[in-house]
C-alpha cells in the first residue's frame, strides 16, 4: 500500500525486498534498460508507441501549457519564432523533463546527442534489440493487432474505445510548412519515428490486413454499444450487463478503455 517514485529523474528508489519480480510496468518515466529489467527480469516482453513527431510536441505543447516557458502568447508564435531561430531553450524541468525530440529523450538519447548521427544510430540499434514491438499511433489499429500476436491474447481482448479526446477548438492545424519547420528542429525523432514506421508497415501481411479488418468492425460494434449504453441509461460507465454484450473494463486516464468483450447467444 505504500508507493515508490520510479518517475523521472528520481528513477528508481530501492524495492521492497519482499517482492523480487514484478509483473508488469506500466509508466510514464524515462526509459532505461537495466533498471526495468532489475524490476522485470530476465524473459520480459517491451513494447512502446510513437507517434508523428511534429503532431506529438503540437499535443505536448498545449497539454503542458508550455507558452511560459518559451515566452510566447500561443502555439502560432512559437512557430514563428522557432523560423526566426529565436527558441533557444530546448527543454524544461517540470514534474519531468519535455521539450524537444521528446520521444527520443524518454527512450533515453541524451541531449547532447540531438544532432549526433552517428549517436542516433547506435540508439536507434539498441530500440531495436531491447524492443519486442515499437507500435505507431497513426497505424493504431495495426499495431494492436500485432501486439496481439505477441503476447497470444484473443482479438476480443484487445477492444477499445476513445476516451476524452482533444476538441477540435484546441487543436493547431499544421501546415505542410509548417510540419517541415517542426520536423526540421525534431530531426532526432523523425528519424526515429520513420525507421520503426517503415519497419512496421513492411510488417503488415495480408493476414493481418484481414485481422485488422475484422478489428475494426468489432471496435465499430463496440463503440455502438457504448453510445446506445449511455443514451438508455444516461450512465456514462457502459460496465455492467446490457443486452448480449457483457463489458469487463480497465480504466485509464488518456489511453482509453482496454475492454473483454464477451458474445452471447
Amino acid at each position: 500500500m505504500e508507493s515508490e517514485s520510479i518517475a523521472f529523474p528520481t528513477n528508481y528508489l530501492p524495492l521492497n525486498q519482499t517482492i523480487s519480480k514484478f509483473d508488469i510496468l506500466i509508466e510514464d518515466r524515462r526509459w532505461k534498460f537495466e533498471d526495468v529489467e532489475r524490476v522485470l527480469g530476465d524473459n520480459s516482453v517491451y513494447v512502446t508507441i510513437l507517434r508523428s513527431p511534429a503532431h506529438q510536441f503540437e499535443s505536448m505543447f498545449h497539454y503542458m501549457d508550455m507558452r511560459k516557458f518559451y515566452n510566447v502568447s500561443s502555439f502560432e508564435t512559437f512557430l514563428q519564432e522557432l523560423e526566426l531561430g529565436n527558441i533557444k531553450n530546448d527543454r524544461f524541468h517540470d514534474i519531468f523533463e519535455a521539450g524537444r525530440n521528446q520521444l527520443s529523450f524518454s527512450l533515453g538519447l541524451e541531449n547532447g546527442d540531438f544532432a549526433n548521427e552517428t549517436a542516433i544510430d547506435s540508439f536507434i540499434e539498441e530500440i531495436d534489440n531491447k524492443f519486442h514491438l515499437v507500435m505507431i499511433s497513426e497505424y493504431f489499429d495495426e499495431s494492436v493487432i500485432l501486439l496481439k500476436n505477441l503476447l497470444g491474447t484473443a482479438i476480443g481482448q484487445m477492444l477499445y474505445v476513445k476516451q476524452l479526446p482533444r476538441s477540435e477548438e484546441t487543436k493547431y492545424k499544421l501546415t505542410e510548412q509548417n510540419t517541415k519547420l517542426l520536423e526540421k528542429w525534431l530531426s532526432a525523432d523523425v528519424k526515429l519515428y520513420n525507421f520503426f514506421k517503415r519497419k512496421l508497415v513492411k510488417s503488415l501481411t495480408k493476414n493481418i490486413r484481414e485481422e485488422v479488418r475484422v478489428y475494426r468492425k468489432l471496435n465499430t460494434e463496440l463503440q455502438k454499444f457504448c453510445k446506445v449504453y449511455q443514451h438508455v441509461t444516461g450512465d456514462p460507465d457502459p460496465s455492467k450487463q446490457f443486452g448480449i454484450f457483457e463489458l469487463d473494463l480497465i480504466r485509464s486516464n488518456r489511453h482509453g478503455l482496454l475492454c473483454d468483450l464477451y458474445f452471447g447467444d
